[in-house]
């Protein structure tokens, strides 16, 4: 005998899969530039997070973090730039 229970939308996967799906696109979005830092100056990325905080004090990390951020900041105006996006999606209605 088959028996046929309802499922509400808690007991599927479908959370787990949309929350697995933000953490993966944040990933996507940003790198982690403190991780990158670390591995050029051979520290760890929460030493780099403490100097970028202010707890630690170390000019060329600081430089360093600061240099890639600003880099990045520009290659995203740059693409911003170049890629055209409408304003009004619907510019009929």
């Amino acid at each position: 005998m088959r028996r046929i229970f309802a499922v509400s939308k808690n007991d599927t996967n479908m959370h787990e899969a949309k929350s697995r799906q933000k953490i993966e696109e944040s990933m996507l979005r940003r790198r982690d530039v403190a991780a990158l830092v670390a591995e050029i100056h051979g520290v760890t990325a929460d030493h780099v997070r403490k100097v970028v905080r202010g707890d630690r004090e170390n000019e060329q990390i600081l430089a360093t973090y600061m240099h890639i951020i600003e880099n990045d900041n520009m290659l995203l105006r740059a693409a911003k730039d170049v890629v055209p996006f409408k304003q009004d999606l619907n510019p009929e209605a």
